[in-house]
């Protein structure tokens, strides 16, 4: 069995005791602070927002660990909800019906992730004092458009392996279906934490980046708990262990989100953005699907950087885990110094610095 599959395992199974949950708890914190420093030095937040946005990734890993752990229970008609092993059977048998019960529950995921996140963030909005109910209202109004998101992309997840049948593994549609469900979980808590106070499209990518990590800060407690289960007293094995997950995994994160995050900028100042870039004459595509589509240009932008985003977000997670799963060190290790150095310099990017303004303002207004 792979070290990923193994730990997934005793994930699921382990009994966690207090003294060993604050141990690792504390030693996973450490590299955490680190990673917060080094980022806030790129582009500097509010500490309060800092504390709250990192929190709210925190709980990012709840929903995840829920849906694993109650997707063999019946929903509705559905004989369960495990989206892995509906896209498996249409890997298998490429039928119609197959195809439409995988959509359907990948769209009731989607609504069902969505909804628990909504109320969970506020609750922790409302708790923390962070928002009132009516902002914190206005703002769902506009996230709304995620659940649709994710549905989208999952059913053409859903047309891919229809299509294509055994050309993939069972393992690589499952990182893909584990990249995707992560991401927007992910992008879900920072859109409801910080949605009105992202002014640029660096706070996007700023804001996106605080919640990864507090999503591996948890998902480093659990991790570094199971090990410690498996390799009592290994001092050096449990030392080598945490130093690979305080950077690759970390970063890893750090990665995935940054990359939504700064399209999910680029989409939130859509109207700017696309005006300057129409004026360029660098967008054809855009113009072409309004008038299929007789949308507005700005919203047809908006929604094509969106499922950018979230494509590449969950396809770059799904490359690394089959790295990872099959033990191409050499070879993740560079993909995963070349997506950092990218994100580096998302940061420094004319175009981000220069989309500021009252835009927030008219969102909390609106």
């Amino acid at each position: 069995m792979s070290l990923l599959a193994s730990l997934n395992a005793t994930l699921s199974s382990f009994s966690f005791s207090p003294t060993s949950l604050l141990s690792c708890a504390l030693a996973s914190l450490v590299p955490i602070l680190g990673w917060t420093y080094f980022f806030q030095k790129q582009h500097p937040e509010k500490r309060w927002y800092v504390v709250l946005t990192i929190l709210a990734g925190m709980f990012s890993v709840l929903p995840i660990k829920l849906y694993e752990k109650y997707w063999s229970v019946s929903v509705l008609w559905f004989e369960h909800v495990n989206l892995f092993q509906y896209l498996a059977d249409l890997v298998k048998f490429p039928e119609l019906s197959r195809f439409l019960a995988f959509v359907s529950v990948n769209a009731l995921v989607a609504f069902g992730l969505f909804v628990f996140v909504a109320l969970l963030m506020f609750v922790l909005e409302i708790l923390s004092g962070d928002n009132t109910g009516t902002v914190f209202a206005k703002k769902m109004r506009v996230i709304t458009e995620s659940p649709f998101l994710f549905a989208g992309i999952g059913i053409m997840c859903g047309v891919l392996a229809f299509s294509s049948s055994m050309s993939f593994s069972n393992k690589i549609w499952f990182f893909v279906m584990v990249g995707m469900l992560e991401e927007y979980v992910k992008h879900l808590v920072t859109r409801f934490s910080d949605e009105e106070k992202i002014q640029s499209v660096d706070d996007a990518l700023s804001f996106s980046i605080l919640a990864a990590l507090g999503f591996a800060f948890v998902e480093n407690i659990f991790y570094l708990q199971s090990f410690l289960a498996q390799n009592q007293g290994n001092i050096t094995q449990f030392g080598f262990f945490f130093a690979l997950r305080s950077t690759v995994s970390v970063m890893a994160h750090v990665c995935f989100s940054a990359i939504l995050g700064y399209f999910f900028g680029i989409a939130k100042f859509s109207n700017e953005i696309y005006k300057e870039e129409a004026r360029e004459k660098r967008m054809p595509f855009i113009g072409l699907m309004h008038s299929i589509l007789h949308m507005k240009r700005e919203t047809v932008f908006h929604e094509e950087k969106m499922m950018e985003g979230m494509l590449l977000a969950m396809i770059t997670h799904a490359i690394f885990n089959s790295l990872l799963e099959y033990g191409k060190i050499s070879l993740m290790i560079p993909f995963l110094l070349v997506m950092f150095y990218m994100v580096l310099n998302l940061f420094h990017r004319k175009q981000v610095h220069g989309q500021t303004g009252g835009l927030a303002g008219r969102f909390a207004l609106e």
